[in-house]
């Protein structure tokens, strides 16, 4: 019984190698083989050859919407603060002991104004020791000189005082510039933030001494959604943008875009933009204050209309700049149309420029046309 069942198991893995090695062999001729199939069978379909291939201006059915023009009062209200137009933490560049703090916090300074002062002695020291050798230097260069002059000593010594001269001119520029860096200026008109040492303290290097704030362009920064921080990237000019500060009652202002960040928040996934107060700065404006700034749609100005379609109209996927499909009813064909797009508000987007207000737009299925498609109309 064992016998007959190896037997029945051989036979079965003969047929499995048999089989096996048939597919190897007709592997390279499967392409041709499948090939000649389809087109039997393709044949058998169509006996005259006949059957039409897939066309591109085949009829799409698309979804159209009609744009829109109508008056827009849709404004949107981000936070804001308020900053300087820079912001310099300012400190010696010698090291030394302040005998002289010249501003406190809130102080207005002027260009060139004194900040601070280090104490003189010791620079004035070196100065006067580095002047010395200065003199020396150049008496030994002067002797030098007229004895080569007149054969007496040789080149060497010439060469040796006009060395030691050289070294003694470079001592004495480090000790004048040295001596110049005991006071700090104010480098432009400002208003002292704050200070960060005190009278007769040692100071370092590069250790601030204080904060200086430039207030001659006072701007606001906002935090921008990713929709709208795309909007603003591509048309700064599509918006109506003002601030209004809660500190500051009465006081609004008109905003102009200064700098555009494409540094994300991962968190919030929203844009910084820095904007510039345009006209008289309030002077109970201050560096920290925070701002409501509402973000309004520039609509026509003679008529305050805005044309509107909706967000699903805008193809902003296949070109640099976005664009709808508009639909001729004549010809029930569809082109592509570049617009300039306003602010989003709940599933409608103005449009700027690029349609008159009248027009048939493709709102759902325009990622399966092409120029001068024929289409089949729906949703009207």
């Amino acid at each position: 019984m064992n016998l007959k069942k190896r037997h029945t198991s051989m036979k079965g893995l003969a047929v499995v190698v048999s089989v096996a090695a048939l597919a190897a062999l007709a592997a390279p001729f499967l392409p041709t083989v499948l090939s000649s199939v389809v087109a039997q069978t393709e044949t058998a379909a169509d006996p005259a050859g006949l059957a039409p291939a897939p066309q591109a201006g085949r009829p799409v059915t698309v979804e159209l919407t009609q744009a829109v023009s109508r008056t827009i009062t849709q404004t949107r209200t981000v936070a804001g603060r308020v900053e300087p137009a820079r912001t310099v933490d300012i400190a010696f560049q010698i090291p030394g002991q302040i005998v002289h703090l010249a501003v406190q916090s809130g102080d207005r300074v002027r260009n060139g104004d004194i900040i601070a002062e280090l104490d003189r002695v010791d620079f004035e020291l070196a100065l006067d020791r580095a002047q010395a050798s200065y003199n020396l230097a150049n008496s030994e260069l002067q002797r030098a000189a007229d004895l080569a002059e007149r054969g007496v000593a040789a080149d060497a010594r010439l060469e040796t005082a006009q060395a030691q001269f050289a070294q003694a001119q470079v001592q004495l520029r480090q000790a004048e510039r040295r001596l110049s860096q005991v006071r700090i200026l104010a480098p432009f008109d400002a208003i002292v933030a704050r200070t960060f040492v005190e009278e007769f303290v040692n100071t370092t290097t590069a250790a601030p001494v204080a904060r200086l704030q430039d207030l001659s362009e006072m701007r606001v920064v906002i935090s921008l959604p990713e929709e709208l921080a795309a909007i603003a990237r591509a048309t700064p000019d599509a918006f109506d943008i003002t601030a209004s500060f809660p500190a500051v009652p009465g006081y609004t202002v008109s905003l102009e875009l200064r700098s555009f960040s494409t540094d994300a928040d991962p968190t919030t996934q929203t844009y910084d933009l820095e904007f510039a107060i345009t006209g008289e700065i309030d002077p109970r404006l201050l560096p920290g204050m925070t701002a409501d700034v509402g973000i309004a749609v520039s609509a026509d100005a003679d008529t305050g209309q805005a044309v509107v379609i909706p967000v699903s109209a805008v193809d902003t996927t296949s070109r640099s700049e976005p664009s709808v499909w508009v639909y001729n009813e004549a010809s029930r064909m569809v082109t592509r149309r570049t617009v300039r797009l306003g602010l989003p508000f709940e599933n409608d987007i103005v449009v700027l420029d690029g349609l008159e207000g009248d027009e048939l737009v493709v709102s759902g299925g325009w990622w399966r046309l092409s120029e001068s498609q024929s289409v089949i109309a729906a949703g009207l």
